[in-house]
């Protein structure tokens, strides 16, 4: 009942009052008319009052006083405070009953108001009651004929009337007689109307989100609210059928909608639609006739009726009726114009359109927009009608515009961009123009991640057209058909192209080499890929200019996983050494890979500085590397939405190291916000076959805050040695410090000085400020060198990163570092960056060392805060005790006061309202 709180309570005191005694509650079909009033009954009956509910049928129109008789008969059921005799019911319904069979005009007015009288007699006895109708405007024409009398009775009897009723049914003549009717009892005070409005955007964002059981992103809220126009039954089916396709996903509790895929409709036999196909055949054609013209404006008619074969008359007559029954808003003024009023009922009606009666409306409209004769507003309206047309229209023209416009759209709107290409595939006859239409088909589905079909085009264009194509482009289009052939996990094909297996890569054999070394990578295969660079550089590196910055990218990101960022280094320190360089493209994806390595050793200064001197803009970088930067510079709500939106559109590239990383840092941030089954999951969205120990290192923090530290430690040693296996380095400089913490804390002196030595090792090799901080951090606590502690604050300063310097104070204060002052930074950095359970931990490490916590009630609000969302986590009292650090009555006493003061009554309830937003501590 989203929304619609308020409006049951005031139908309800209505009812109650008999003020007025007749309420109409009108609202279009899927508007929620029958839950509203189900609410009031409910409501009604809770609170002790007599209820009769008929719901009503449109087959009972045919049925002279029906609804009458269930309503007298429904009365016996419930019992009254003076029920009439037996005789005199029994006289009542047998009356009704005789004039039902009566095929005559009915009764006279003067019998009528008889009949009137008798029912009020009967139904009296049963007061206070309300009786509740459903569907109203299927009540057959003879009990209808006695509404007005029987309303005007009921008035100050304590019984009253709520009924349902759907705009936009056309009744005819009755119809109109009973409208005139109604209003008269209105402007007398006897009665009112009540609408039911759609949803608003804040009403359909608290519906998906208790649908989906998660937060809604804005985009996804947006696209579905005005699919809808807020109707409560189109939402509901259209989330569902989001959910069925896949195109709706949820990760850490946030759903999103996946971008450049097409858009599920719903069933042609959805409720919203029977009306339309059971009115008729003309009805159902002119309707899904609208679904492709209605753009057309005036020129929609003509086109339909040569369509259809029908006259122009008969479908103005038909437009007429659509626009009555509200399925389409029609528009009059200098040109007549039509909408649909539900976007998702015309989507419906086209996807339910045959090959050819698609094809024959699509060609019929965009003849009429290519000569001139319709101007829709829509720039995409004659692309796609021409996409749809088929061989209907001239092949020639029809595919050098969905090229050339493609290409306009290849990299802002993906949708329509592979749409359009997947039409020039099936039409294009010359070699040259097919073989630019593959390869920018394989491209535009890579950039919007439709890796499936990435690969395909990938394949077809280097089987089919690599004679047409120049060695530079088969390298792009072989680095395509690899991250797709990831993206999609066909491992074994893959391998075959990492072992050089037949057929050979084509282009050459500087193409086929980097492209294999590109396939050994993505496996997770770093080290041999490496060494299949490196031995054959002087091929690769003196190739074409394409090849040989593919080979250099390649060498450049093994190397820093595997310690050696001297490729990488050299490249920044003379950005001349790229050899494609004249090429725009490849001169931004040169910058976006520099960037994309700095950031994966947490150099977010440099990286800045070459985003700034490359001129590219932050909104360019890949999502992956736009959530490190944001999680670097502690906006880590900003940084975990791209994270989580990262994660759903399911986004590929051909450095697949940085949404692991990003993973990481997300997973962090949620550990710190008191999320740890939330932080577990996303990791688990993220692994597989790339630097598990690095997403082992952030599952260990989730480990540590739960209390299992022997499983936490365990967990850190054996992504270590995975690391060391795979000779892997990058991201083990903070493993080290955090396992030479828990080495000092059980007093294993040579397992912490062994930590301190494999951190100096990661120092010598990545020659990273974060390394060195971690390694300056091992050497304060375990040699108790406060020297080497207060570097490590100077150089966090210098590097300005929020997290990083929470920590690094955090740290050097416990290992004896001007703890006073330290402690009490890191606790503000700790509350900047909303991390309640580190800042509640961090008051306790205050405590103890005799450090003032400021703010008592901004402590005791924070606990809470805290509180609320481990108990959404799921945790019991005695994991709540482990992690909050304090006792199992402690934490009984706080969920009390909590829920006393929140009015929630169980932990159930509580999660929920967290879930939707409806509590915010």
């Amino acid at each position: 009942m989203f929304g619609r709180r308020a409006l049951v309570e005031r139908l309800c005191s209505g009812a109650r009052s008999g003020v007025p005694p007749l309420t109409l509650l009108t609202g279009e079909a899927g508007s929620g008319r029958s839950a509203v009033l189900n609410a009031v009954a409910g409501e009604l009956a809770a609170a002790g009052a007599r209820v009769v509910s008929i719901r009503v049928g449109e087959h009972e129109r045919a049925t002279r006083y029906g609804v009458l008789y269930r309503l007298l008969t429904a009365l016996e059921e419930i019992g009254g405070r003076e029920p009439a005799p037996r005789p005199a019911r029994d006289s009542v319904l047998g009356l009704v009953a005789r004039l039902s069979a009566d095929t005559g005009q009915g009764p006279s007015g003067e019998a009528s108001e008889r009949l009137a009288n008798t029912v009020l007699a009967s139904v009296r006895g049963y007061a206070p009651l309300t009786v509740l109708i459903d569907d109203a405007q299927w009540v057959d024409t003879a009990t209808a004929s006695l509404l007005d009398r029987i309303t005007r009775l009921f008035a100050g009897q304590e019984c009253s009337i709520v009924a349902t009723w759907r705009i936009g049914y056309s009744s005819g003549p009755a119809g109109q007689l009973r409208a005139t009717e109604l209003d008269r009892l209105v402007t007398e005070g006897f009665a009112r109307f009540v609408p039911l409005r759609p949803l608003s955007r804040a009403q359909s964002a608290a519906f998906l989100a208790d649908s989906v059981r998660a937060v809604p992103d804005a985009e996804l809220v947006d696209r579905l609210h005005t699919a809808s126009r807020g109707n409560p039954a189109a939402l509901r089916s259209m989330i569902e059928v989001h959910r069925q396709a896949g195109v709706l996903r949820v990760v850490d509790q946030h759903a999103y909608t996946r971008p450049a895929v097409e858009w599920p409709s719903l069933s042609e036999r959805h409720p919203l639609l029977a009306p339309i196909h059971e009115t008729g055949s003309v009805y159902w054609s002119v309707a899904r006739a609208m679904a492709v013209l209605a753009p057309l404006d005036e020129n929609a008619v003509a086109l339909a009726a040569e369509a259809l074969d029908l006259d122009p008359d008969t479908v103005r007559v038909t437009l007429d009726s659509l626009v009555a029954d509200r399925v389409l808003v029609g528009f009059r003024g200098a040109r007549q114009r039509w909408r649909f009023r539900i976007p998702a009922v015309r989507d419906a009606l086209e996807s339910s359109l045959g090959p050819y009666e698609r094809r024959r409306l699509c060609a019929l409209a965009a003849t009429a927009v290519r000569d001139g004769i319709a101007e829709p507003a829509d720039v995409n309206y004659l692309p796609d009608r021409l996409a749809d047309a088929g061989k209907l229209v001239d092949p020639r023209r029809s595919t050098e515009l969905l090229l050339a416009r493609s290409v306009e759209v290849m990299f802002t709107d993906g949708l329509h961009a592979v749409r359009w290409l997947r039409a020039v595939l099936d039409r294009a006859s010359d070699p040259e123009q097919r073989a630019v239409a593959v390869l920018t088909y394989s491209a535009a589905c890579a950039i919007h991640g439709r890796m499936a079909e990435a690969v395909d085009g990938a394949r077809a264009t280097l089987l089919e057209h690599a004679d047409r194509l120049s060695v530079e482009m088969l390298q792009e289009v072989a680095i395509v058909y690899v991250t797709g052939l990831a993206a999609c996990e066909r491992w074994s094909e893959l391998h075959r192209l990492g072992e050089g297996e037949p057929p050979p890569v084509p282009g050459g054999p500087a193409n086929e080499l980097v492209t294999r070394a590109f396939a050994l990578i993505v496996q997770g295969r770093w080290a041999e890929g490496d060494r299949l660079l490196a031995e054959n550089q002087q091929l690769w590196s003196t190739a074409n200019p394409i090849t040989a910055d593919f080979g250099h990218m390649f060498r450049g990101g093994s190397g820093v996983l595997l310690g050696d960022p001297s490729t990488l280094r050299r490249t920044l320190a003379d950005p001349d050494l790229w050899s494609a360089s004249e090429y725009p493209q490849h001169r931004f994806e040169q910058a976006r890979y520099e960037v994309d390595m700095l950031l994966q050793l947490g150099e977010l200064g440099e990286a800045m500085r070459v985003l700034d001197e490359r001129e590219l803009a932050f909104e360019q970088l890949q999502a992956p590397d736009q959530s490190l930067v944001l999680l670097l510079r502690g906006e880590h709500s900003k940084g975990l939405d791209v994270a989580r939106r990262s994660i759903a559109d399911g986004v590929h590239s051909a450095r697949p190291l940085a949404p692991v990383r990003m993973a990481h840092g997300a997973a962090g941030a949620l550990t710190g916000r008191g999320w740890l089954s939330r932080a577990r999951q996303l990791i688990g969205m993220v692994r597989g076959r790339h630097i598990g120990h690095v997403l082992d290192h952030a599952e260990s923090w989730v480990l540590y805050a739960l209390g299992a530290e022997s499983e936490a430690d365990e967990l850190l040693r054996s992504g270590l040695r995975s690391a060391d296996e795979h000779g892997f380095v990058l991201g083990t400089d903070w493993m080290w410090a955090d396992l030479a913490v828990r080495e000092h804390r059980r007093g294993a002196t040579a397992g912490a000085e062994e930590c301190v030595r494999r951190s100096g090792l990661v120092v010598e090799a990545l020659g990273t400020g974060r390394s060195e901080i971690a390694w300056l951090l091992s050497r304060a606590l375990v040699h108790g060198d406060r020297d080497s502690g207060r570097a490590a604050v100077r150089l966090a300063r210098e590097r300005a990163m929020p997290d990083e310097m929470a920590w690094t104070f955090l740290r050097a204060a416990r290992s004896g570092v001007d703890p006073a002052r330290l402690l009490s930074e890191a606790y503000e950095l700790f509350g900047a960056l909303d991390a309640l359970l580190w800042r509640a931990r961090t008051r306790g490490i205050m405590r103890k060392h005799d450090v003032s916590v400021p703010g008592r009630g901004v402590a005791t609000a924070e606990n809470e805060r805290l509180l609320a969302v481990l108990v959404t986590e799921g945790l019991g009292n005695r994991q709540l005790a482990t992690v909050l650090g304090t006792s199992e009555k402690s934490v009984e006493g706080r969920l009390t006061r909590m829920f006393a003061r929140t009015g929630y009554r169980s932990r159930v309830e509580l999660a929920a309202a967290m879930l939707t937003g409806e509590y915010t501590p």
